[in-house]
């Protein structure tokens, strides 16, 4: 008989389509084991059979399934990581644009520092204070000379004072800190117009015999009058 017509589809010469390899071939006799060791075909067929081999391709498949799972959902996921992406982009270029701007105004506020310290400001200060003395001084003269009239006067000459009296308290003020070796913080100065002397030692030439202005040039240039002698 030939060795071919051996081989059924469930068994060869006592071999069982078991999933024990091993049992199966404790079956055989030395000669069905030589035969066996020449087809190649059945040994292929005992290994596919064997639970191992089984057992590898169920998890295979198992692990192929998983993978497809993860990749349908990372694939599910692509929009939303690609928008994310995008506004980290986005907030790392305005980050970057956050710290080049605080560098640039960090270097400003250094410079302003060492170019704007207290005692320069009080130099500021108290030099514009001086400027307008001298305005006020010739507006004062002007008036008197009838060069400048009464409304040019009065719409000139009020904002020039409370200006005058805020530089002065603030030159005082940061000269007494100065003095007294209390920090102050450093800032730019505005500059004031120039500063003004006293009204009150105004005079009118005694050899007029009329005021230059009726009603006007009274003791209403006096410093403790808080109007000033302007009545609303």
């Amino acid at each position: 008989m030939a060795f071919n017509s051996l081989l059924p589809a469930s068994s060869f010469n006592g071999l069982e389509s078991s999933d024990d390899i091993a049992v199966n071939l404790d079956r055989l006799s030395k000669s069905d084991l030589e035969k066996l060791l020449k087809d190649i075909d059945e040994i292929k067929r005992l290994a596919k059979n064997s639970a191992e081999v089984k057992n590898s391709i169920a998890l295979k498949e198992t692990s192929m399934q998983e993978n497809r799972r993860l990749a349908e959902a990372n694939l599910a996921l692509e929009p939303q990581f690609l928008a994310k992406r995008q506004d980290l982009a986005e907030t790392y270029d305005r980050l970057a644009e956050a710290k080049s701007e605080y560098q640039r105004l960090k270097a400003q506020i250094d410079a302003s520092g060492t170019n704007y310290s207290p005692t320069t400001i009080l130099a500021v200060l108290q030099a514009a204070h001086a400027q307008l003395e001298e305005k006020s001084e010739k507006l004062a003269d002007d008036f008197i000379s009838k060069t400048v009239g009464v409304d040019e006067f009065l719409r000139e000459f009020l904002p020039l004072r409370k200006l005058c009296n805020e530089r002065r308290l603030k030159a005082e003020k940061l000269a007494e800190k100065l003095s007294r070796g209390q920090p102050v913080a450093s800032s730019r100065p505005t500059l004031p117009p120039p500063t003004y002397r006293d009204l009150g030692r105004m005079s009118i030439p005694a050899d007029n015999s009329k005021p230059l202005y009726p009603g006007f040039a009274r003791d209403h240039f006096s410093l403790r009058n808080p109007d000033y002698g302007f009545k609303s």
